[in-house]
């Protein structure tokens, strides 16, 4: 499930390619199940839920049907499963089973990122950015 690579990532056809891109994953509530799992995604920063906050954030899937993962495609083309690496480790990969992913949007590698916010009680939040405003 986890592998380590070079910069470079595999493209939707198995070729190479030196520009990676953003990627967004519907993942499905029943990938949170195993308590590895979220070992392993919490580790890999791709889940920035503190273990305090676990149980709701899993309520919250499961309420919600799944949840998001976010970060750069590693590989898309793969037999098993859909391949990210997380923003803050470039050079890990993590896999996520296609009977999992629910859907997935991507968007080429921009150098300004947006951010996205979240909606909560009705209410527009802006979650801070990592990204200096320009």
């Amino acid at each position: 499930m986890l592998a380590h690579a070079g910069n470079e990532a595999a493209g939707a056809n198995g070729s190479r390619s030196d520009r990676r891109r953003e990627v967004l994953i519907w993942v499905a509530a029943e990938f949170l199940q195993s308590p590895g799992i979220l070992r392993i995604l919490h580790e890999a920063e791709l889940l920035p839920v503190p273990e305090n906050k676990w149980e709701d954030f899993i309520h919250s899937a499961v309420e919600s049907g799944g949840f998001a993962l976010a970060g750069r495609l590693a590989e898309a083309g793969h037999g098993a499963g859909i391949w990210i690496s997380p923003e803050s480790a470039p050079g890990l990969e993590v896999m996520i089973p296609w009977t999992f992913v629910r859907s997935v949007a991507t968007a080429p590698e921009l150098e300004a990122r947006r951010i996205f916010g979240l909606a909560r009680d009705g209410k527009f939040t802006q979650p801070k950015s990592r990204v200096p405003a320009q």
